[in-house]
């Protein structure tokens, strides 16, 4: 948990990403969160046919969407103690752009194991 948000980090989401089952979903999400120990960290997550295929730190030029948060919020998301829904709904998890196909369609991704067994593999690096 202490490598939150590093290139290692970053890497291994792309790694474990890329083993979820596909689906018709192709998003580039841009991430800013905020109160992380580095500081606020930018990067961006390139999702296509619903498998991980890039994510690196920085800004992408052309997001899909864009989502602001804080570390806080990001840990409890990972974590599995509140839903990406519940956070945006409570006004924790802010998402510009493409915020449909965020929330409804990348809950087809959150609701498989392979996507759980993703978050657990991430909390323990």
């Amino acid at each position: 948990m202490k490598d939150l948000f590093t290139e290692d980090w970053l890497n291994s989401l792309k790694k474990l990403g890329s083993e979820l089952p596909p689906i018709d979903l192709t998003i580039t999400c841009q991430y800013e969160i905020s109160g992380a120990p580095q500081g606020k960290v930018r990067y961006y997550i390139e999702i296509e046919n619903g498998k991980v295929t890039d994510a690196e730190l920085g800004k992408h030029p052309s997001p899909n969407c864009s989502v602001s948060t804080t570390y806080k919020e990001v840990l409890s998301i990972l974590q599995q103690e509140k839903s990406v829904t519940a956070s945006f709904m409570q006004g924790n998890f802010k998402i510009d752009g493409e915020y449909e196909k965020y929330l409804l369609t990348m809950n087809a991704i959150r609701a498989t194991k392979e996507w759980d067994n993703m978050q657990q593999a991430l909390m323990s690096l």
